[in-house]
């Protein structure tokens, strides 16, 4: 009954997201986490260099993470939902009012943060309304339907590391993206035999590594899904960013980018 005492951890003692995000983030800091971290880096950097544009934002469940280094993008802004633990080059960000004008962002990366949020279609929702019609989406999230995802079972170490994350299938983030207006382009499975590849010989693992992802398993440990909005009836405007040169972390967060509704 392995399962049912997950699910009663998951609802009864769900810690907060602040300690949710610390506990992915010092675990992709690890020797295990660092070749997730490296396989999804080669991904993200393949992708990265067909996509372009003047604005791009990175969220991730770390500030140390730079998965926009190589971007092709002219400016680039990394945002941190934990304003105390955010880098100088970082700005403060509300998960769900994004201080974003609607329509003006190229790109947004969201890594690892959907799985983490008491709300990810809302979080998934207010990144996709600052997409210019055009402009592409990169989700990077934990595959539920996982080798890793099993082994975890057998680990209380892994279980408390993993409480309250809620995984999401490429399936379903591909259907809340579709009902946002976006057209997934692309989804990405890599990382199939983590963590029992550390047990056998590299070349033998590159190999079968290979294999799984040219026959498009569903069982990679992680997936990057590539999504372009779509707006019919649009023409994508190049918006003015001229108050991105003041500050945004020492003011109050401004108001949801979604249009609001009278009531």
């Amino acid at each position: 009954m392995l399962w049912l005492k997950m699910f009663w951890l998951n609802k009864s003692s769900r810690p907060e997201t602040s300690q949710r995000l610390q506990n992915i983030s010092e675990w992709l800091a690890t020797g295990a986490g660092q070749y997730l971290l490296e396989s999804e880096k080669r991904i993200i950097n393949q992708e990265l260099n067909y996509i372009f544009g003047y604005h791009a934002v990175e969220l991730s469940v770390s500030s140390e993470f730079q998965l926009l280094a190589d971007s092709q993008v002219s400016r680039n802004f990394r945002f941190s939902t934990s304003p105390e633990n955010r880098q100088t080059s970082q700005l403060a960000l509300d998960c769900f009012q994004w201080p974003v004008k609607p329509a003006s962002l190229d790109l947004v990366l969201l890594h690892h943060l959907i799985e983490t949020s008491d709300r990810p279609h809302r979080l998934l929702s207010e990144a996709g309304n600052t997409i210019i019609p055009g402009g592409k989406m990169i989700v990077v999230g934990f595959n539920p339907w996982s080798l890793y995802q099993l082994t975890r079972l057998f680990s209380s170490k892994a279980r408390r590391r993993f409480q309250g994350i809620h995984c999401i299938s490429s399936r379903r983030m591909k259907d809340w993206l579709t009902l946002l207006g976006f057209r997934v382009e692309k989804i990405h499975q890599s990382a199939y035999l983590f963590p029992l590849n550390r047990l056998m010989k590299k070349k033998r693992s590159d190999l079968l590594e290979k294999q799984c992802s040219r026959w498009f398993l569903p069982f990679g440990s992680f997936y990057i899904i590539v999504a372009t909005r779509e707006t019919p009836g649009m023409t994508p405007i190049k918006s003015s960013w001229k108050g991105m040169n003041q500050p945004l972390v020492h003011q109050p967060i401004a108001g949801s980018s979604r249009v609001r509704e009278n009531h």
